[in-house]
């Protein structure tokens, strides 16, 4: 009866989800959509652990019927075989049961770079090649409880948890930090000017975020005023490792997130999860992220709908150079996932790579859509750069989008912070822009049409 119940609160908490409607003028989170999610996240767990159909007596008695015995004596075994298998559920519910043995915890659906095992009462937290290039590269963050002192000093591998002072050195990964509504454990960030998150911006105001510098440029004195349970970092070969060396010389803990080198949308959002585990909000987290995966799932659906797949050009040149993302990159999908297609990617590469200007000008005069031009906000101040750009079909029909709508005037532009977790919404956004009658009454978040 309770596997039942469960099974219907379940799919009455499903139906609710399909029913609401994300907003995609809304770059936030729905309440209604995230509680739903959690609910459905909580039920189906539920349910998994209740439902069995055949009763544990019964599965006790199954094999006695292959041994000679007097029902007396079958009774009596039946009875010892319960109780020892009702004492061995108990002991593997109780969360404080020591285990040298790790199990799976979270196994990503999309992203490349992390898992999550549960060891005894700890979770570890295993990055895997977290700079480009990297080969063979691991690193293991044990998350212990806050009380335990004696693991706490025996690596700075051992996080403690939950965090309560934390230190960022990407805006990728605030945006996580915000999605789990713990921003108030946020005291340092590298490049105030990048930040688009207001909370955080208004804790630098009021001085109670500080700016610890940028890469090579890092304070290291402002880290040791800061004492952070953590610094999360980026991976760049050859370049981080002599500042993560100097952190770790002052005693603070460093860890590693290739977020960046994900290029599936949805396997950068799913890093959420990996932050998750920091603050025991893993259930909120995959919550959070199922709902991002179904929504994202059923627009790239509608995107696949029409026969017509418009032609875009992407960037602009820099330095003598175009550069065009390949085909497995993450914009390149995106697009793709929107409806598009993306001329001069290279089938299966995630790298960028340049063409000269004339080509990519043969390019941009196929195109039905130029996307990405630089930081350029109108059509003038592309021709002004070059005069040429003025015959480009997509520059004549006004179909040229820059990803700048929601960018600071340092430079920061929050479609690679929020946007990290938000990339159903950055598809609606395109999918709009390519497919406009699909989505009509969809508002752009992250994106805005050049003016002339």
């Amino acid at each position: 009866m309770l596997s039942f119940k469960l099974s219907l609160f379940s799919s009455a908490v499903e139906q609710l989800i399909r029913n609401e409607q994300v907003v995609g003028s809304n770059p936030m989170r729905g309440s209604f959509l995230v509680v739903s999610c959690q609910l459905s996240v909580v039920s189906k767990k539920l349910s998994l652990i209740f439902h069995n159909p055949t009763s544990l007596q019964e599965q006790v008695a199954s094999p006695l019927t292959r041994f000679a015995m007097t029902p007396k004596q079958s009774r009596c075994l039946q009875i010892i075989l319960l109780s020892v298998i009702c004492f061995f559920f108990t002991a593997c519910s109780n969360p404080h049961t020591p285990s040298t043995q790790a199990e799976p915890f979270y196994l990503p659906q999309y992203a490349k770079g992390f898992w999550i095992e549960q060891s005894g009462d700890d979770k570890v937290l295993h990055i895997k090649n977290p700079w480009q290039g990297a080969e063979g590269v691991q690193y293991s963050y044990r998350l212990v409880s806050r009380e335990d002192k004696e693991a706490l000093t025996t690596s700075l591998m051992n996080i403690p948890v939950p965090l309560k002072r934390v230190v960022c050195l990407s805006t990728t990964h605030l945006a996580y930090i915000d999605a789990l509504q713990e921003t108030e454990t946020v005291i340092g960030i590298s490049g105030a000017g990048y930040v688009s998150n207001a909370l955080i911006r208004a804790a630098l105001s009021k001085g109670k975020v500080k700016d610890v510098g940028y890469e090579s440029g890092i304070s290291y004195e402002s880290l040791a005023v800061l004492q952070p349970d953590v610094v999360f970092a980026y991976g760049v070969a050859g370049e981080m490792s002599a500042v993560v060396d100097k952190i770790n010389s002052m005693g603070i803990r460093v860890v590693f997130l290739g977020d960046y080198l994900e290029d599936s949308p949805l396997g950068k959002a799913e890093y959420m999860v990996a932050v998750s585990a920091f603050y025991g909000k893993e259930a909120e987290a995959e919550a959070l992220f199922a709902c991002v995966v179904e929504d994202y799932t059923a627009v790239k659906v509608l995107a696949a709908e029409p026969t017509y797949r418009p032609k875009v050009i992407l960037n602009a040149p820099w330095r003598n150079a175009w550069y065009i993302p390949g085909g497995a990159n993450y914009l390149s999908t995106l697009i793709t996932d929107a409806g598009g297609e993306v001329l001069g990617a290279r089938e299966g590469s995630r790298e960028s790579a340049p063409i000269s200007l004339e080509k990519a000008y043969t390019y941009a005069l196929q195109a039905n859509y130029w996307l990405h031009p630089n930081m350029a906000h109108s059509l003038a101040e592309l021709k002004s750069n070059d005069p040429r750009f003025a015959a480009i079909p997509a520059f004549r029909q006004h179909r040229v989008f820059n990803n700048t709508l929601r960018r600071r005037p340092e430079g920061g532009s929050d479609f690679w912070e929020s946007g990290v977790v938000q990339p159903h919404i950055i598809l609606r956004d395109l999918i709009r822009i390519l497919h406009p009658d699909l989505l009509p009454e969809h508002r752009l978040v992250y994106y805005e049409q050049l003016a002339p």
